[in-house]
This record gives C-alpha cells, structure tokens and sequence, in this order.
C-alpha cells in the first residue's frame, strides 16, 4: 500500500575506490555464494510477501545525473513513499546535502567506508533499523560515483536480516551519454581516462552499463542526434537486456525505476553483451525484430584451442585494432597450460593476466569477445590466427620469452 508519509535519508560516504580484485583462491566459493544468493532471491520474489519494500540501486559515474534523479522521484513520487540512501564519496557528502535540501529529510551520515566493505556491517543495520522504525513503500539507494552495483546489490541478496525485510526489485544505471561518446571516441582528445576510484573512466563505465534492468541514457541534449543514436547502439550491445531511456536531466517518471519487478539476478548476471557472445546466445544485430539500424555496431567470438605465441600476442593487444572499444574472454599461452589468461579491454582501457585456474573438467580454450564500431571482423580474425602458435613452434612451446605479468 502506498503512503504519503515524507521520506527519510540515509547518507553513507566513502574515501577509497572500490573493485580490488578478489585471489584466485575463493573463486570457486564465489561461484557458490553467487548460486545461494540466486536461490535466496527466487525463493524471496515466489513468496511475494509484502513485508519486503522493494530496493531500486542507481548507480552511475560522477556527474552523470543520479542526484538529479534522485531528487525528481522526491519531488513527484507519483503515490509512493519513499527512503532514500545516498552513497557519496569522501567526508563530506554533498549528494546528500543536495537530497535532503531538496526534500527537508532527516539525514543520518555514515563516513570513513564504503557501503560494500569497511560500512557494509553499517549499511546492513542502518537499513534493518530503517525497515522497523519507518513505515514507506519503496528503498531507493543512490550509489557512489566510484561504486560497482554488484557489491552493492548482494548486501540485498545475502544478508538473511535484509532478505527479510527488502528485496531488490531494479538495477538503474544513469549513463553521461556526452561523456560516454568522448571516452569511447578515439577521435577525441580527452584526459587519460582515469577515474576517482583508481579504475580507468570506461571500465566503471562499461561495468555500469552491463549490469542494470533500466539504463537511463542522460544529458542527450549535448550530443548530436547522430552521435546518439551510436551511443545508444553502443550501449544496447553492451547490455541487450536493459530497458534503455533518452533523458535531459534524468527526466523520467517514478514509475520507470520504482517497483518494477524487473530484476533478476541471474538474468542481469547473464545478460552482458560479451556473455551472451560466449553463451553462444548472441542474436545478430541484422536480425533484430525491431529493425533499428546498428549504427555499424557488432560483435563477434574468437575461439580456438590452440594456444598465443606470448610475445605475438602481446604485440597485437598493444596494436589494438581500430573501432573495438570492448573486448573480454579468456585465452591461452604455451608457458602457462594450467592457468587461465583474462583478456579486459574497455575504451583505451585494456588488461591482461591470470584470472584462475582449469578445473579438471574443463576443456581449456580461446574464447575471447569483441563488440565495436565498423569493426572489420575478417581482419582481426587473420590478425589472430597469425598469433598462434605454428606447428613447428607446439614442438616446444615452452621455450618462449612471456610479457604478460604473472599475477
């Protein structure tokens, strides 16, 4: 049921970046708390209790527009009533200042952390308290511009005293879709691309987009009608699942982001455009129903058996091909048989190195993604082929120099 009762604020601040990589050493354990969590989120959406609020996480880079849309739902909240989190970064938390300004909110300020590690104890009893102290309809939680959803949304997903009371209905991302075309346009001069966090401007970017339900493409009016129709091809490469948006000044209405019933994680875990490609469920842009152009957006899957010549390889990766602004996947070297070899490239972007380990039971190969713009395929493929190993050179291939770094 829906209240007219005025919406509270919880304000959370953080001083470091987010993303450290996890050992290689608890990935198979990850895998088995990403299967619990799923199942928990089933069994929680079957029982369709109304005791749990549903939780809308925006995320989005600094300055893409999230206080913006924040404040809009605030102001026109068509019914609902509604909690707000705000997840700003550094001691002061100007976001929430701009929220509660905005709304005349109560705020209560947690600092010195992050939500999804040193704050995420704080950010667990801060939301229970709220759930039993406070009667409202919805949890809307603002994220920090350096914050991944994921770490975020599985507080909503595990935490047993959460599950209970919240479950997480919609992943929004706010997209700067001005500062989307000029981190991916390599015609543009720009800064290195570094982002607050410590991570690179388009891997945050790219993260963002490739796990959400609703993408909301913000500040249209500062790109031209032809660059944004790139950028949305772009984007529904990315992420093909989302429901995708044009905004000015995130103007959407609450309904579009509130209790919309639309996430499910193993969809949007599943979802990423580079892995449906090695899902092998990538539906060719030529084919699509709607008959939207591409915009000379598309991708493709390289994969072999065969193993990189190390030096080869990394030759290519620093000559990377024109027009392949992401690519992802796992390939394989001569002087590491038992290792897997992560390939990551996200606008100027790009690293490679050990991701894990074969199992027993796998069958160890080259897979790797490749989405872009006027990507010419036939070359790239040549291109690789001559990176592999001749026959002459698997007689002894642990003989080769390696380049790439070993953890």
């Amino acid at each position: 049921m829906r209240r007219s009762r005025v919406p509270w604020c919880i304000t959370l601040s953080v001083e470091s970046a987010l993303g450290s990589k996890s050992s290689v050493s608890v990935l198979r354990i990850r895998r088995l708390r990403n299967v619990i969590s799923l199942l928990r989120q089933r069994l929680v959406m079957t029982a369709g209790s109304d005791d749990t609020r549903p939780v809308t996480l925006v995320s989005g880079t600094l300055g893409a527009g999230k206080t913006t849309l924040v404040n809009r739902i605030l102001q026109n909240q068509a019914g609902y009533d509604v909690a707000v989190l705000v997840n700003d970064m550094g001691e002061i938390n100007v976001d929430a200042e701009l929220v509660a300004g905005s709304t005349d909110e109560d705020v209560i300020d947690l600092t010195n952390g992050c939500i999804c590690c040193r704050l995420r104890d704080d950010l667990t009893d801060e939301v229970v308290r709220l759930a039993d102290e406070r009667a409202f309809d919805c949890l809307l939680v603002e994220a920090s511009g350096v914050s991944e959803p994921f770490p975020i949304a599985k507080t909503f997903l595990e935490e047993d005293e959460v599950t209970d009371r919240y479950r997480l209905d919609t992943m929004v991302s706010v997209l700067d879709a001005y500062g989307f075309w000029k981190e991916f346009d390599p015609e543009t001069t720009r800064p290195d691309g570094r982002h607050p966090g410590g991570r690179e401007l388009a891997n945050v970017l790219v993260d963002q987009v490739e796990f959400c339900d609703v993408l909301l493409l913000n500040k249209c009016d500062l790109v031209p009608d032809d660059a944004i129709d790139e950028v949305e091809a772009v984007a529904r490469e990315l992420q093909p699942r989302a429901s995708l948006y044009r905004t000015t000044y995130a103007d959407v209405s609450p309904e579009t982001v509130l209790d919309t019933g639309l996430f499910d994680f193993d969809a949007v875990r599943r979802s990423a455009g580079w892995k449906r490609q090695l899902a092998g469920e990538h539906e060719d842009s030529h084919d699509r129903a709607d008959g939207e152009g591409d915009h000379g957006v598309s991708s493709f899957c390289y994969e072999s058996t065969r193993p990189f010549h190390p030096e080869r390889f990394n030759t290519w990766i620093d000559e990377w091909p024109s027009g392949v602004y992401r690519a992802k996947g796992f390939f394989l070297l001569p002087t590491r048989s038992e290792t897997v070899m992560g390939l990551n490239r996200a606008g100027p972007s790009v690293t490679a190195g050990p991701i894990g380990e074969w199992r027993a039971d796998d069958e160890p190969a080259t897979r790797l993604v490749f989405i872009g713009t006027d990507v010419d395929e036939a070359a790239i493929r040549e291109q690789l082929a001559d990176c592999l190993l001749t026959d002459e050179e698997m007689a002894d291939a642990d003989a080769f120099s390696d380049p790439f770094p070993t953890a």
